[in-house]
């Protein structure tokens, strides 16, 4: 008993300093041999620290002679090798899953797993209060007045919150982006401060905007002005642009605190505000001014409407002045010489038609893209789906070819047009005299009119694109090239001659409306040379000759386009019948309900009305084609296979086939 009992005390006090502890266990893997392991299952942090303890039993709280204490608190009391455990690892980083309430690892776990923690409320409200005790205390701020409500405003309140508006202003600039400027009589101060963009990403080379602000002494009843001076490197359109959308920040602003009812200091917000919208506001001044330089080369000027009425309304205020001024002189008690007084009325009349003379010429000056001569008559020729390229400034139309249908006998036939000179042509049937002109127009990308047609006894169908010449002016160069061949829906590339800019134009199809004249001041319309006018053969909207039908196939209802001369005809043997050259497969159609131009599909419905143009494909007659006709190919229960065979045929027939 003696020697099993100095065994066991010696397995308990000199196991940890001579056993050879297990590898696997100490780095953390897992040992096969479980409890049964010949080996001490104890981190090597563990063993060192139990070391220490050993040496040192006074200073440690966890290990405590069997002998010490009641039976009560044995049994209550972990065992003694978890004791030691949890004693020698408390400096070790806790397992997470442990403490979240189950680690699958358990005493293989290379973390601490303590045996006792407080909840987790208790740990978070003295971490809290831990946080708490070490922040400091806020200092607190003075203070100044940025806001008052509608209702305390007195007059000292005003001129408090104005003091303070121009005493931030000041200490926000420095010097040297400060100016301070006194009116002449000394009752307004301008201040022009330098405002910096603070992005780091900024993408434009100005990186900075000069502001001129005034205070007025009811502000902040009222917003204060703005205005961005134009002598600086910002483009005056850019300028204005960004002044335009501040003034209507403010204002929006200062009616929301008067719907809210206070007064705010603006200033300060609205730098913060215009810091954030610089780029935005420098991207849409950047775009106008971009556009008006694309219309002062094309030869364009654009003039806002604000300014058109505002100098319309000025010229019409200053002309009613100088009727009253000239009525009430006119105005003499004298009623000898009612000549004279023609006489003196002529005299002042004079002078007034000269400035009224004048100021229609200063009003034709401000808008000069207008020309009120040139009047719209006839019948106008307009390109639908026009697309014209980035360096593609304007087009014009040198020679066209139109095709023309006689009033009379409804024949058709093609006509070259060249610039204002009148055509004078005759029917082939009917011998009627036909007479045509074409006045061109210019193309650019805010129109899309070719020009107008002056007809007599003839109405249009159609424009042969392949037939036209065109002149393009050139964007970059302000120079003019000739372009042929074009087609309808296709995309026609080339490079200027002068500069070899990339130039484009795309035209889907065209569309001609006729001009009713206009009438005269007393009430008449123009007499024309002709009696009737007729509308064009061929109206977006309104179905075609016929609705597109022809002798050959009466259920096809469109037009066909060939590419090989341009035209449109019903079907390939209308084609073959006015043309001399080989056709060519179509690939646009035109359909005979609504004159719709589109894309060449078979069997499908008209893209802008959805009627089916074709009885579609299950029709045994295709058109253009003769492999369904043949007999020989048709089946046997076709009721059109042997229709006919028997039926007497004459010789003049028979010749013409």
């Amino acid at each position: 008993m003696d020697d099993s009992e100095e065994e066991k005390t010696s397995e308990l006090h000199g196991a940890p300093q001579t056993q050879q502890m297990c590898r696997f266990f100490s780095q953390g893997k897992h040992c096969n041999f479980g409890k049964k392991c010949r080996f001490l299952h104890v981190r090597n942090d563990a063993r060192s620290h139990e070391k220490k303890t050993v040496r040192m039993p006074c200073n440690s709280e966890a290990i405590v002679s069997p002998s010490v204490g009641s039976v009560g608190d044995m049994e209550n009391r972990p065992p003694l090798s978890n004791n030691l455990k949890a004693a020698a690892e408390p400096h070790r980083r806790p397992c997470r899953y442990f403490i979240s309430g189950h680690c699958t690892m358990e005493e293989r776990c290379r973390y601490w797993h303590p045996p006792q923690l407080p909840s987790m409320d208790d740990h978070i409200t003295l971490q809290n209060a831990t946080r708490s005790t070490e922040r400091m205390p806020p200092v607190p701020r003075p203070h100044i007045l940025q806001e008052v409500k509608l209702r305390d405003l007195t007059e000292d309140a005003v001129k408090q919150l104005r003091d303070t508006e121009i005493m931030q202003l000041k200490k926000r600039f420095p010097k040297d982006q400060l100016i301070i400027q006194e009116r002449s009589d000394g009752k307004l101060t301008y201040y022009r401060a330098t405002v910096e963009a603070t992005d780091p990403d900024w993408p434009f080379d100005l990186k900075q905007i000069d502001i001129m602000v005034s205070f007025p002494d009811s502000y902040p009843q009222e917003i204060f002005t703005l205005d961005i001076p134009l002598d600086q490197d910002l483009p005056p359109v850019m300028a204005r642009h960004v002044q335009q959308a501040s003034v209507e920040w403010l204002q929006a602003k200062h009616a929301t605190n008067q719907l809210l009812g206070k007064v705010e200091l603006l200033f300060r917000p609205f730098l913060r505000w215009l810091d954030r919208s610089l780029e935005r506001l420098f991207t849409e001044g950047a775009r106008q001014l971009k556009k008006d330089i694309d219309l002062e080369k094309a030869g364009l000027q654009f003039i806002p409407y604000q300014e058109l009425q505002a100098t319309m309304c000025e010229k019409s205020e200053n002309s009613h002045s100088s009727d009253s001024d000239a009525a009430n002189e006119n105005e003499d008690p004298i009623d000898e010489g009612n000549m004279g007084k023609k006489e003196v009325t002529v005299e002042q009349e004079g002078p007034g038609c000269d400035e009224e003379q004048q100021d229609e010429e200063e009003a034709s000056h401000l808008v000069e893209n207008i020309k009120i001569s040139d009047v719209r008559r006839g019948t106008e020729v307009k390109l639908l789906g026009l697309r014209l390229g980035e360096n593609t400034a304007t087009v014009a139309a040198q020679q066209v070819t139109v095709c023309l249908q006689c009033n009379r006998c409804k024949v058709t036939a093609d006509l070259m047009l060249t610039g204002r000179t009148p055509c004078t042509a005759q029917c082939e049937r009917c011998n009627a005299s036909i007479n045509a002109a074409f006045r061109p127009s210019m193309l650019h990308h805010y129109s899309d009119v070719l020009g107008y047609l002056d007809l007599q006894n003839t109405v249009p169908t159609d424009l042969v694109l392949q037939g036209c010449d065109l002149i393009v002016g050139c964007l970059s160069c302000s120079q003019d090239s000739a372009v042929q061949n074009l087609f309808y829906g296709q995309t026609k590339e080339f490079n200027c001659e002068n500069c070899h800019s990339k130039l484009s134009f795309l035209a889907e199809s065209t569309r001609f409306q006729y001009i009713q004249p206009r009438a005269n001041k007393t009430g008449q319309s123009v007499s024309l040379h002709y009696k009737t006018v007729r509308d064009p053969a061929v109206q977006k909207g309104k179905p075609l000759p016929e609705k597109g039908t022809c002798k050959h196939y009466k259920q096809s209802h469109r037009w066909l386009r060939f590419p090989c001369c341009g035209r449109a005809y019903p079907c390939d043997v209308c084609h073959d019948e006015d043309q001399d050259h080989p056709m060519e497969l179509a690939t646009r159609m035109i359909c005979g309900y609504c004159a719709k131009e589109q894309p060449y599909n078979n069997g499908k419905p008209c893209i802008t009305c959805g009627t089916m143009m074709t009885r579609g494909m299950r029709t045994s007659h295709w058109e253009g084609g003769l492999g369904c006709r043949n007999k020989v190919k048709m089946c046997r229960n076709d009721r059109q296979k042997y229709a006919n065979t028997n039926k007497t045929v004459s010789k003049k027939a028979s010749e013409k086939k």
